[in-house]
């Protein structure tokens, strides 16, 4: 009876964790990240009034930003199915396999916001105070409010 109490349990961990890491992988890659880019962009135009002038010094910045988070979006989706793979050939959740790719997602993951945030401070050296005033609100709320709009 302990021995198929303890297989139970064990099972329904690793199920639970599967769930989460697809969940994981899933809200990763669900929302159109081209969406959100478009949607900020045209919040740039419509709120901050960014001059030809300025967009042209932005483009630069906009290229290789779009580059980079390419590369992080697809090193957090190779991390999840890494994931998702130790969960499946684990019998632990806590694990050394399922522990190690679950901290490369979260890796990735925060790299891909060091990336967000360096590319908002250097754009900001581009706007006018007023317009660099309403790029960082902007972000915070984006932050606190836990999506772009």
């Amino acid at each position: 009876m302990n021995r198929w109490r303890i297989i139970g349990w064990s099972l329904g961990t690793v199920a639970a964790a599967a769930m989460a890491a697809t969940l994981a992988v899933s809200l990763n890659t669900r929302t159109d990240p081209g969406n959100s880019e478009a949607h900020f962009h045209e919040w740039l135009h419509q709120n901050l009034e960014i001059s030809p002038e300025q967009e042209e010094l932005l483009m630069p910045f906009e290229m290789k930003f779009e580059t980079d988070r390419q590369e992080c979006r697809a090193k957090i989706e190779a991390a999840g199915t890494a994931l998702a793979a130790a969960i499946r050939s684990s019998t632990n959740a806590k694990s050394p396999e399922v522990e190690a790719a679950l901290q490369q997602l979260i890796a990735e993951q925060g790299e891909l916001q060091r990336l967000t945030l360096e590319h908002f401070f250097a754009m900001k050296q581009h706007l006018s105070p007023e317009q660099g005033e309403k790029l960082l609100h902007w972000t915070h709320d984006s932050i606190t409010d836990g999506h772009h709009r």
